[in-house]
């Protein structure tokens, strides 16, 4: 009898193994060569077919709305294959389609070129690599393509006829050259050595940022124009959303760098410029003596001696000796010795003269001027400007939702003011001229202060107020002032109502001589050295508000 081994567990062990390879293969497959099904039909839009392929597929698509208009209509018959084939087919062989982690691409490419080039390498020296990139229709070469090695971080573009010139100082290691041009597809080889063994490179990281490929809005900016060559506009129009990481790189001026041509393309985790440098971006540490500019993020610090322009977000601590610009959204703290500005401001803002954002989460605290569009929080200058904000802290406020009123009153020390109040529907800022109307040699007073509206109920509103007044004679003598009034406001229509209310004033006069002219009813503590006194009285007049 001849005995055969048991393999049960044997088959049971690759049958695992293949479900798993199965399982693994599956999970890897990119995103176009998966098998997708579409029910067809005439008159679909665009925009409808590839929503329903993200949602069924788990990712999304990506494209500029110039180049595809989604509301467009297709007739589709019903489809059952590869996700890329199916894209061909609705879309025409003008495009080309990409992948990134969640992502698939769509590029309008409807051209084609061709590299013819030779390479040198002499004994320890860089790699050259010279050649041409030409049309692949019709032959002309093709000018500002950009050819670049990923790998190695160098780039450099086409001249007029398309001829170019790129020297690499790793010959040891596989090269990828790419050549991409706005409007072409890309085209991309690979340059062996004579021997590769092995390689000790590490992979490096890549990122491809889903925004028009022009640099956020860094030519939105007067800064970002006049510090940005067209060499590095034209790389970044070609090279479009394709950023890479590196652990660092050092300038001396933007043009100046440690990564060439390719530094707006390069995302570092430090970046050293002595007089300005510009990169794609920062996740880590910056510092200039003179400027930083960054075409998309920077993260967590970043200091120069005159401005910090980012084309994109900043998140956590900006440090500028003059002026910070951030084109997008700002988060965790900015601050400048003049002015910063930025598109929406989460977690206070600062500056020395003024700060400028269209939405403000947080905080803005300027020395003279705020302007934000829609505030959600606190302002805090001489002047604060927005669309909507229910907490502005300042003399002047212009809140186009908000409340500003004029008037017309007069209080227990005989003086007739007129006083300006504007704020939200919160805190108001406040802005008085008086006279005294009594033989009180202080003839003239001016008045600033904050208030809040504590009730609003119907024609009935409630406000109390803080303000500090100046008395003078306009010779040498002044007498300060401050008073907290609480003032009931009653509207007889829209806009006018009176109001009259108690308040409570200390005063305080640098000299002796010369009454302070007490009215019956007030209690005064006098100081031996100076006139000061501590009183109760009340304020009535006439108010218009808009």
């Amino acid at each position: 009898m001849i005995n055969y081994p048991n393999h049960q567990p044997l088959l049971k062990l690759l049958s695992i193994g293949w479900a798993i390879a199965i399982a693994s293969v599956c999970q890897a497959q990119s995103y176009l060569t998966r098998d997708i099904s579409i029910k067809g039909g005439p008159n679909q839009r665009i925009g409808d077919l590839l929503s329903a392929v993200s949602q069924d597929q788990g990712f999304y698509f990506s494209y500029n709305s110039n180049a595809i208009a989604a509301d467009s209509l297709v007739n589709v018959p019903n489809y059952r294959g590869p996700l890329i084939n199916f894209l061909g087919r609705m879309l025409g062989r003008s495009y080309e389609f990409r992948e990134t982690p969640g992502y698939v691409i769509i590029r309008y490419a409807p051209g084609t070129m061709k590299l013819a080039f030779r390479v040198e390498k002499e004994r320890g020296r860089p790699l050259v690599i010279e050649g041409q990139v030409s049309d692949a229709s019709n032959g002309m070469g093709v000018p500002f393509a950009s050819i670049y090695d990923r790998q190695a971080l160098v780039s450099t573009l086409s001249g007029p006829t398309g001829d170019f010139k790129l020297s690499i100082k790793r010959p040891g290691e596989t090269i990828w050259l790419t050549v991409s041009k706005e409007k072409y597809r890309d085209t991309t080889l690979a340059l062996l050595p004579p021997v590769q063994v092995g390689s000790k490179h590490k992979g490096r990281r890549y990122w491809l940022f889903l925004g028009d490929g022009s640099g956020g809005g860094l030519e939105g900016s007067a800064f970002g124009r006049f510090f940005t060559s067209s060499k590095q506009r034209i790389q970044r129009i070609n090279l479009g959303g394709f950023f890479a990481y590196s652990s660092y790189q050092v300038s001396l001026t933007p043009g100046l760098s440690s990564q060439g041509l390719f530094n707006s393309q390069v995302v570092n985790q430090v970046s050293l410029n002595v007089l300005g440098g510009h990169t794609a971006g920062v996740n880590g540490v910056e510092i200039a003596g003179g400027f930083n500019i960054n075409q998309q993020r920077t993260r967590y610090f970043q200091a120069a001696g005159l401005f910090n322009l980012v084309g994109n977000d900043m998140e956590g601590v900006q440090l500028a000796g003059i002026s910070n610009i951030v084109m997008q959204k700002a988060s965790g703290l900015q601050l400048a010795g003049v002015s910063s500005h930025a598109s929406m401001t989460k977690g206070v803002q600062l500056s020395g003269v003024f700060n400028v954002a269209e939405d403000v989460d947080g905080m803005q605290i300027a020395g003279v001027v705020n302007t934000g569009g829609n505030v959600k929080g606190v302002q805090l200058a001489l002047v604060n400007v927005a669309d909507s904000s229910d907490y502005p802290i300042g003399m002047i406020n212009l809140v186009k939702n908000g409340e500003k009123s004029v008037t017309a009153a007069v209080d227990e020390s005989s003086m007739a003011q007129l006083a300006f109040r504007s704020g939200g529907r919160i805190l108001y800022g406040l802005l008085g001229i008086g006279y005294y109307l009594s033989d009180s040699p202080m003839r003239y007073a001016l008045e600033a202060g904050v208030g809040a509206t504590a009730l609003r109920t119907g024609a009935f509103i409630l406000q109390a107020e803080v303000v500090s007044r100046a008395s003078t004679d306009f010779k040498a003598d002044i007498e300060q002032r401050l008073s907290l009034r609480l003032l009931p406001r009653v509207s007889f229509n829209q806009h006018w109502g009176f109001i009259a209310g108690p308040t409570i004033t200390y005063t305080y006069r640098d000299k002796e001589n010369g009454s302070l002219n007490p009215i019956s009813g007030w209690k005064w503590y006098h100081n031996k050295d100076a006139g000061r006194a501590l009183h109760i009285g009340m304020m009535g007049g006439v108010s218009y508000r808009w």
